[in-house]
């Protein structure tokens, strides 16, 4: 991981004396506070406000005192710059404090920050929207003086969520302060035309499943009471509290609440107190998290019921506290994903060889299914320590069979954990980095342990699923060149971030081999664990596992085009030799910038009985091997390679003749089968030798009917059919073009 050559510190051990002088953030201190928004009935401070801008503006630089310093906290990795918010300021613990009025329509917040300001700035810049900062209530103050408090003003700026907080004149001086903020804003879903029909119509991902929004936690019977949770991602923590929403910004985060007394709470951290107040609320308050970006930060409250359970660590033996919250009278209903988490998260602790840095880990599972309500884009969040999930999708009624959908959303959300949570995208035009990961471990979890709802042949399927769309003038790069795509679904089609790119890893994997795919992927977490990845980073990781193969000219040229390649494999045989001429070509599409030329890593198989095997890659338009004795040659032998497989007459004819020896490999089958589908769709072989293949291969019926069934999805889709599972990542505002830089 790379440092900075000077250490960051980022939490600081405030002393008794300087808590006493700090505004209280959680409840504490101020029997005011609990009721305040825009600046009434918040209470003042306890300690001068400094009345001019002397004090900030001619002081020395601060430092933290050593004795001050939390030695055991590490330094925050800080080489991932921020796209859209200064690089001057940077927070490193937010001490965050809300509560949410009776009818759950509003509430009102506060924050205390640790920040470094590592030059003069003429102002603090935070996001934050449809936020309003109380008047008088946003201040400063010097950790070397914390008894002054500096007043800043609230500006917002014009274009953007950002909002300067100044100081009445001159510049905030280079050091470390204490940053004081208090604001009110909206609980989402208060008002049932939030989406009235002409918004839906201009923007189709429109949903208030955002900031902090209200649901409902319904009984099997029928018997509803109203429960409010978040989701952050992208930038939508903005709409709950003021900050750095960036994911460049890590910094640990320390929430209280007061909420209803009767709710059960729950958070990133772990529960450390709940206190009953005199107006019937509770004030409950949570450990510091680790190292996280903001859109992670997560917290839920309602009448919820837990089941519990106990995760058994298995690189040290020790226990973890899993629970799922659900529904009132549904805690049984989680039975079945209670027992997938444990199974999962075994997987994941020995696959990475790192624990998560959490005491606990929760679920939690909320099912109002916004009936009547637009549609919230996603069915998951994978909040550090406390997964959102809805539980209409992933919850089993006692005696039903778990859905396939509900399957892999947990283990998928569970891979987040180290794929996006331990490890952070450095902007959101790399969310395939969180994405395609989940999506690939997903599937490769689902296979091994529950093969009776996902299989090879399934992935097979899923892949050309992806073909299609990556044919077709709708599609985009895995990743995608961000600019102006605002909160529009900048992820849409999202099976390109999601599915195409689990199939980029998957071809991968096959070119280094499991196991250095596996090391690979554990040097790349612990070098950039709790900071950010980008796709070079990733490539490097995996070079270093493979002994230098060249994963970043493979990895590249498929994440940053669209299309597939097409390869046509022509072999005949001279003597005791088989001279084989390999061209690559872009499959016939429609794509509005199509890719003409791909470094493709290609295994062939040949041999009497097939077994033998040759890889290499193909960064040419055409390339000519030797292979020792008179062989069929198979290009793609997995069945799983991103690319489609066409032979000659004679090579298809040599290669249908072994078709014995890949009668067990059932995958490989389907895959020739499909890609010769697709050669007849363009016309690259006639209708007769299609016929001929499939009769060849002859894939057993359960095969068949699945093939039929995705095939007609395929087709409804074509015919303007939703996507089975969209995901419609929204960002508030217009995404910035990221410069031309390596990445």
């Amino acid at each position: 991981m790379k440092k900075l050559n000077q250490p960051f510190v980022n939490h600081l051990a405030i002393t008794a004396v300087t808590l006493a002088a700090l505004t209280a953030c959680g409840g504490g201190g101020d029997s005011g506070s609990s009721f305040g928004g825009a600046g009434v009935g918040l209470g003042a401070p306890s300690t001068p406000v400094a009345n001019n801008m002397d004090t900030a503006k001619n002081a020395p630089d601060d430092g933290v005192p050593t004795a001050a310093a939390d030695a055991t906290a590490a330094a925050v990795d800080r080489s991932a710059k921020p796209m859209e918010l200064p690089d001057t300021v940077w927070p490193s613990n937010y001490k965050l404090w809300f509560r949410p009025d009776a009818a759950l329509k509003t509430f009102v917040g506060r924050g205390d920050v640790e920040i470094e300001v590592l030059k003069p700035v003429d102002a603090i810049v935070v996001a934050a929207h449809n936020l309003n900062f109380a008047k008088g209530r946003t201040t400063l103050r010097k950790v070397s003086n914390p008894g002054v408090a500096i007043p800043l003003i609230p500006t917002p700026q014009t274009l953007g969520d950002f909002v300067q907080l100044r100081l009445n004149d001159g510049q905030i001086a280079k050091g470390k302060y204490l940053l004081h903020m208090e604001w009110d804003g909206k609980i989402q879903f208060s008002d049932a035309e939030y989406c009235p029909p002409a918004e839906v119509q201009r923007n189709p991902f429109c949903s208030a499943a955002t900031g902090i929004f209200k649901v409902g936690l319904s009984t099997p019977e029928g018997v509803s009471s109203d429960a409010i949770v978040t989701q952050g991602e992208t930038n939508y923590a903005r709409q709950w509290f003021p900050g750095w929403d960036e994911p460049a910004f890590r910094h640990t985060f320390e929430i209280s609440a007061e909420v209803p007394g009767d709710w059960k709470t729950v958070s990133n951290g772990a529960q450390k107190s709940a206190v009953k107040l005199p107006d019937g609320y509770q004030q409950v308050s949570f450990e510091k998290t680790p190292s996280m970006p903001m859109y992670l930060t997560f917290f839920g409250g309602g009448k919820f019921d837990i089941l519990p359970d106990t995760f058994k660590n298995p690189l040290d033996g020790t226990d973890i506290p899993l629970r799922w919250f659900t529904p009132p009278g549904r805690s049984t209903w989680a039975t079945f994903p209670m027992e997938w988490t444990k199974v999962a998260m075994d997987y994941y602790y020995k696959y990475t060889g790192i624990p998560l840095p959490i005491k606990k880990f929760d679920t939690i599972a909320a099912n109002d299914s916004y009936n009547n309500k637009p549609n919230t884009g996603f069915g998951g969040m994978e909040n550090w320590g406390a997964i959102f999930e809805f539980a209409d999708a992933v919850l089993t009624k006692p005696g039903d069979k778990p859905t396939l959908y509900s399957v892999t959303v947990v283990t998928h959300e569970i891979a987040h954990q180290w794929f996006g949570d331990l490890v952070t995208l450095d902007w959101w035009d790399n969310v395939w980095l969180n994405e395609s990961f989940a999506r690939w471990f997903e599937r490769r979890t689902t296979i091994k342990f529950h093969p009776e709802y996902y299989s090879f042949s399934d992935y097979v399927l899923d892949k050309h699923s992806v073909i299609v769309a990556d044919l077709k003038n709708t599609a985009v790069p895995v990743q995608r060149n961000l600019n102006d795509a605002g909160s529009f679904g900048f992820i849409s089609p999202s099976i390109f971030v999601y599915n195409k790119g689990s199939h980029v890893l998957e071809t991968i994997q096959n070119y280094i081999g499991e196991e250095a795919m596996q090391k690979g992927l554990q040097i790349y977490l612990k070098d950039y664990a709790y900071g950010n990845v980008t796709p070079t980073r990733l490539w490097t990781s995996l070079e270093k596992a493979s002994g230098g193969k060249k994963v970043s000219e493979i990895g590249d040229s498929f994440i940053r085009q669209t299309g597939i390649p097409l390869l046509t494999v022509d072999a005949q045989c001279a003597g005791d030799r088989t001279y084989v001429n390999i061209t690559q070509e872009s499959f016939p599409n429609q794509n509005l910038y199509p890719a003409s030329t791909w470094n493709i890593p290609v295994t062939l198989a040949y041999g009497d009985a097939m077994d033998q095997r040759k890889t290499f890659v193909m960064s040419t338009n055409s390339t000519q091997l030797e292979l020792p004795g008179c062989t069929a040659v198979l290009a793609g032998p997995t069945g799983q390679d991103y690319y489609v497989s066409n032979y000659s007459a004679q090579s298809w004819s040599d290669l249908l003749a072994k078709a014995q020896y890949f009668g067990a490999n059932k995958p490989l089958l389907l895959n020739i089968e499909r890609d010769a589908f697709r050669l007849l769709g363009v016309g690259r072989i006639t209708q007769a030798q299609y016929d001929q293949i499939k009769n060849i291969v002859n894939l057993p019926a359960p095969i068949l009917a699945k093939t039929e069934l995705s095939q007609q999805k395929m087709v409804a889709q074509d015919a303007g059919a939703p996507e089975e599972y969209p995901h419609a990542l929204r960002f508030q505002g217009n995404l910035k073009l990221r410069d031309n830089d390596k990445r």
